[in-house]
């Protein structure tokens, strides 16, 4: 009789005897090519709900895009997860065990979570919310119908969804940040760069509503634009050089990456309203390729706290420079286009958009502040006692 064949499960090594692997530059850009897809089917889908009026089903070819794209990253993350275990697995014991086994192995004391590569947990975590929130998200359309415009930036479900792919989008930046050594080129920052941008967009995607670079208020004949315009500007502002500060704070930065930041965000905005967009496509690209001459003639970094300063204040300024330059080129263009909505030349004053200018600034240097904020004195020694 034959005997029966016995199959041995190599345990894994224990969570203490095995450092959590680190991301490897090959699989963050694995990750970059996977989120491109998924970012892709957001903005898709913001592009369906802001031009569609008529769209009244979850099924859509723009959510086939967008669940497509997330599917990509969490088998993407579970794989490399996965090979993590068998690795593991196989170090502690003579040969490669199962799937089966290695899985079976992992539970045990959630071994498995040693096996997320760094910067990657939080990425997990935004893959389950967003299955979760994407189940909510049909559940909700089927109660309350579709949401239009604004309407759906606002939408609980829709914000589950943003929190769970900002979460996985911005893993690449999280392990890049652990990592030591990176040096100022595109080869080995590229990750870091893409998820960057790719996490700003996501932020930008959900205030559109407040997008300067949409809403041309400085143009528009009701005069209420004036104060919505500023606050287009300052919260814009905000947004932007906060990711700028804080790829400042922890890289020497290759040339281009303020060029590309600034650039592909406002392309992706465009699909919320791709002729303005378009048209203003130019103060991004000229406000980018500045911030990275000025980057480069500055060289801003933590031991010149004044050179840091100087570059959050400088740039903002630049870009609304550009901005109401570019306003200025296009106002008869938009006056033809839509004569009931804006005139051919800036109706604010120049005290407001100048003072808008300066604002934005303003807005950038105050925000050094939170990057670096200024030496804590020395604290004094007790005296003694007489």
């Amino acid at each position: 009789m034959a005997s029966e064949a016995k199959i041995v499960e190599l345990p894994l090594p224990p969570i203490e005897e095995k450092a959590q692997p680190v991301s490897s530059l090959r699989f963050d850009w694995v990750m970059i090519v996977v989120s491109i897809w998924w970012l892709g089917g957001i903005f898709i889908d913001g592009w369906a709900h802001s031009n569609i009026p008529q769209l009244e089903t979850f099924f859509t070819p723009w959510h086939a895009v967008l669940y497509s794209g997330y599917l990509a990253v969490a088998i993407t993350l579970l794989v490399k997860i996965v090979q993590n275990l068998q690795q593991a697995a196989a170090t502690a014991g003579s040969m490669s065990p199962s799937l089966v086994a290695t899985i079976k192995s992992s539970l045990p004391g959630n071994r498995w979570l040693r096996a997320i590569p760094v910067g990657y947990e939080l990425a997990l975590l935004g893959v389950g919310i967003f299955l979760i929130s994407g189940i909510g998200d049909l559940t909700w359309h089927l109660a309350f119908g579709i949401e239009q415009s604004i309407d759906a930036l606002l939408s609980p479900t829709h914000l589950g969804l943003a929190l769970g792919s900002g979460l996985a989008l911005s893993a690449p930046l999280r392990a890049a940040w652990q990592r030591r050594g990176d040096a100022p080129s595109w080869r080995q920052l590229g990750p870091a760069i893409f998820s960057l941008t790719a996490t700003l967009s996501l932020l930008t995607f959900f205030t559109s509503y407040a997008a300067a670079l949409l809403r041309p208020y400085p143009l528009s004949i009701s005069s209420s634009g004036r104060v919505n315009g500023v606050i287009d500007i300052l919260l814009s502002t905000g947004l932007l050089m906060s990711f700028v500060l804080l790829a400042l704070r922890r890289w020497r930065l290759p040339m281009g990456t303020f060029t590309f930041l600034f650039t592909i965000n406002a392309g992706l905005m465009c699909a919320f309203s791709p002729f303005i967009g378009v048209l203003l496509l130019p103060t991004a690209l000229l406000g980018g390729v500045a911030a990275d001459l000025v980057y480069k003639r500055l060289q801003p970094s933590e031991k010149q706290p004044a050179s840091i300063r100087l570059f959050a204040f400088v740039v903002p300024l630049i870009l609304y420079a550009f901005y109401f330059l570019n306003l200025i080129i296009i106002g008869p263009i938009l006056a033809h286009a839509r004569p009931l909505a804006y005139a051919s030349g800036i109706t604010w004053t120049v005290h407001f958009w100048a003072g808008s200018i300066v604002m934005a600034g303003i807005t950038g240097f105050l925000l050094s502040y939170v990057m670096l904020p200024p030496a804590k004195p020395a604290e004094k020694l007790d005296e003694p006692v007489a």
